[in-house]
């Protein structure tokens, strides 16, 4: 194991009691729109990737163009990118390489900001349009396998299947299996929400038609338990389905299990089925999924894709969603839960206070990373890097490595235990609409200030535990 201290101000208040205490006010952050002023110009508003593709622990950014941080500051690095596309090491080499899955290019990362463009490797994909792809590790061989989103041709009223990729060990892709109908998918998603070693697979789709919830049943075998697991299809009460267009999963109330949020247009005036949230609930019986009660978010018509992060290192994860139409606007939602009397959760508007609102007209681009390393997360949305001023809470982020096998980790969950709540999120290989989060994990702490445990469960089911001074970027290699 390495330890990477990261530069920060370091509190000296004195933590009697492991308990989580919210910092300053709801609106007490305000970002600053740095994009040029950090070197990007002619951001592209389509979906974003965060991925340290050189490994110099300074996180980049690909949304159509490939950004390479320089500590703090970008330059563009030339390629053959063509759209968007999202960051995993399919040869286990060490080094991220890039899936673009809008027009189905695999780019195999070289090393000194060369990459080769290797999409023979790939078996042939049926669709012709796709929105989103996820990589995930879905038969526990250590390799990066491909899920593959179908959407549909607009004009000829054409639909296609979604499909998965196999990876052979690192020097080709078969593809292996379809789901079982047709649909409109707009977004993928992964987590192993179950917590029985393999990863399961959210799908959004679009058009009223329900989402899925695929468990992995090994070897490729998947149930779609969407309906049975709480209505997580999209089912609503009045029997609408939503026009899903991203969804992803986080640990809303730090109970140790990933959530899921479900992202819904909803027209007038029959106002289809609202954004919603899932708690993912474990009893004696195995898993369910309870949908809360109540208006989750504001109404608007055109939300899109979800982002989640801490913002505010408080401890409790908060949420920007975009939007698409003109006169909608992308919006932050701070998560209030702590402050709710009898555990009701609560997202509270703060878009206009943290300064996220913009002109723009709309978009599906949303993740964050700490891109200038400072210990607090940053916002790449509509074609906007929002920086995070921070304050004087703790945080702490881990790093995995696979050590050659899933050489990033992604599918591994990774808990840091406060008092009695268990802070938990996962390295994704994708979430909403085709977008991805920086792979270096991020841990909102409050006033913590005494050291941490570290849990890690890897993809492969296997735990690892260590402790750690808060305030720093830890990497963690799998043993």
């Amino acid at each position: 194991m390495r330890i990477r201290h990261v530069a920060h101000l370091l509190s000296l208040v004195c933590c009697t009691l492991a308990l989580l205490i919210p910092g300053p006010g709801i609106g007490g952050t305000e970002f600053e729109a740095v994009t040029e002023a950090v070197g990007i110009k002619g951001f592209c508003c389509t979906e974003v990737a965060w991925g340290d593709f050189d490994n110099d622990g300074w996180v980049d950014v690909y949304s159509d163009v490939l950004w390479r941080n320089e500590g703090g500051t970008f330059v563009q690095v030339d390629g053959p990118f063509e759209g968007p596309g999202i960051w995993g090491d399919y040869d286990n080499d060490g080094d991220l390489d890039l899936y673009l899955y809008a027009e189905g290019l695999l780019l195999r990362n070289d090393g000194a900001d060369g990459f080769t463009d290797v999409r023979d490797i790939l078996d042939s994909r049926p669709m012709r349009i796709c929105r989103s792809a996820a990589w995930g590790d879905f038969n526990g061989d250590g390799y990066l396998d491909l899920y593959i989103t179908g959407y549909e041709l607009w004009e000829s009223d054409h639909e296609w299947h979604d499909v998965i990729f196999r990876n052979n060990g690192g020097k080709s892709f078969t593809r292996v299996w379809q789901t079982p109908q047709i649909r409109r998918t707009r977004g993928v998603t992964c987590a192993d929400y179950d917590e029985d070693g393999d990863l399961d697979i959210y799908v959004s789709n679009y058009r009223l038609q329900p989402n899925y919830l695929f468990r992995n049943d090994g070897n490729f075998e998947f149930t779609d338990v969407a309906a049975a697991l709480g209505n997580v299809d999209g089912d609503g009460d009045a029997g609408a389905w939503g026009h899903t267009v991203g969804s992803a999963w986080c640990d809303f109330d730090n109970d140790g299990r990933l959530d899921l949020f479900v992202g819904n247009f909803s027209h007038p005036p029959a106002y289809q089925d609202r954004c919603k949230i899932y708690r993912n609930v474990k009893t004696d019986g195995g898993f369910s999924f309870q949908e809360q009660p109540g208006e989750i978010v504001r109404w608007q018509e055109s939300y899109a894709t979800p982002a989640f992060g801490d913002y505010d290192n408080d401890g409790l994860i908060d949420l920007f969603l975009t939007t698409k139409y003109g006169g909608d606007h992308g919006a932050l939602f701070h998560n209030g839960s702590a402050e709710s009397p009898n555990g009701k959760w609560v997202l509270n508007d703060v878009t206009v206070a943290s300064g996220t609102k913009h002109g723009n007209p709309g978009s599906t681009q949303a993740a964050w990373a700490d891109f200038d390393n400072d210990g607090d997360l940053d916002l790449a949305t509509s074609g906007i890097l929002f920086r995070n001023p921070g304050n004087d809470n703790h945080w702490l982020k881990v790093r995995l490595k696979g050590d050659g096998v899933n050489a990033f980790a992604i599918g591994a969950q990774v808990r840091v235990p406060i008092g009695n709540r268990q802070i938990t999120r996962q390295v994704e290989g994708g979430t909403g609409e085709g977008n991805q989060n920086d792979l270096t994990l991020h841990f909102g702490l409050g006033s913590q200030a005494d050291p941490v445990e570290i849990e890690v469960r890897w993809p492969d089911g296997t735990k690892q535990v260590q402790t750690s001074e808060v305030d720093r970027t830890v990497e963690i290699v799998k043993k």
